[in-house]
């Protein structure tokens, strides 16, 4: 793709979820600095006065890396001359581990951000057709479910809010895309060593972080020995599952409405259920009650599945929390 037409992609996907807000609306994008999120912003300010949006911008120092305060200015300055824009200093330090708990953290104070400058204002989110295809990968190899290999949806509300929208606008278009867009536009971005397998970053073993390794190491070795470059195919595999989910997902809200019982779930309510819906919403349980949604996975719901047909006063324990079944319930354990 071609600088120009790059250019064009990106202003054209931005421009399609601009549309759709009412004249005066609040937009803040959230920029890191790096090529996809930058690439927003510049596409959101070369769309916003036709729109008749109001553009901000915030940056997220992580306070990790040498000199993250220094850079986090230095982009601040850059995107002030385009949009009012400020950073936010986190502390990812949490129980999480370094990318759990930053994830956390950033989308923490993008909300706050959201919430000050506008009613709140819709965040716009730097996720590329590359990042959906890591996704997708990494819900595959956790065993979570299919709605993991849907991957991350185009909108909705910001992780850990209710009242926070967000939009994609790039998850068809490459970070190749975006990258040739800069340079159209003539700017240059900052490539995060985080973002690396073999970058400063690492998990609480010493590996790599997952989605490092997996965009550095698993992707490129996939492609090789399918021969074609799968992040398209599990690009679109995401989308294909995404309005087929949500129609499941919805049955099962309703049956999880009609399986309450105080904090439990009453046993002759879930055992008619079909187990497409019936695994739903002890997932959708689970998480309600605590448990930790990077680290439940399909064995875990399976498991507690099977609690429906064990004895009473047998428990599971999940990732934060342990479950035991009653004579009539399944109920959280409190300790």
């Amino acid at each position: 793709m071609g600088f120009a037409r790059a250019v064009l992609a990106a202003r054209q996907a931005v421009r399609a979820v601009l549309a759709e807000l009412d004249p005066g609306t609040s937009v803040l994008v959230a920029c890191s600095g790096g090529s996809d999120s930058l690439a927003v912003a510049l596409a959101v300010a070369a769309e916003a006065e036709p729109a008749a949006v109001l553009p901000r911008a915030v940056t997220i120092d992580h306070g990790i890396l040498p000199g993250s305060a220094e850079r986090a200015a230095e982009l601040v300055e850059v995107l002030e001359r385009h949009m009012p824009a400020r950073s936010i200093r986190i502390d990812p330090s949490g129980a999480e581990g370094p990318e759990g708990s930053a994830r956390t953290e950033r989308y923490r104070a993008i909300a706050g951000e959201a919430r000050r400058v506008g009613g709140p204002a819709l965040v716009l989110l730097g996720h590329t057709l590359d990042d959906q295809a890591e996704t997708v990968l990494m819900g595959l190899g956790r065993g979570s479910g299919p709605r993991s290999i849907a991957g991350m949806r185009p909108r909705g509300l910001l992780p850990g809010t209710d009242d926070v929208p967000f939009a994609r606008p790039f998850l068809a278009l490459t970070r190749v895309a975006l990258q040739d867009a800069l340079r159209g536009w003539g700017a240059s971005w900052w490539e995060d060593p985080s973002n690396r397998a073999d970058g400063p970053w690492r998990a609480a073993d010493g590996r790599p972080l997952r989605r490092a390794a997996v965009r550095d190491r698993a992707l490129p070795a996939l492609s090789e020995a399918l021969g074609l470059d799968v992040r398209g195919p599990l690009a679109r595999t995401a989308s294909l599952l995404q309005d087929d989910l949500d129609y499941i997902d919805g049955a099962a809200d309703a049956a999880l409405a009609g399986a309450r019982a105080g904090e439990g779930l009453a046993l002759e309510a879930l055992r008619p259920l079909h187990a497409a819906i019936r695994t739903r919403v002890l997932r959708a349980w689970l998480l309600g009650l605590g448990a930790r949604a990077g680290e439940l996975t399909g064995w875990h719901v399976a498991a507690v599945d099977r609690l429906l047909d064990g004895e009473t006063g047998k428990g599971i324990d999940v990732p934060g929390l342990r479950v035991a079944r009653t004579r009539d319930c399944l109920v959280p354990v409190v300790e």
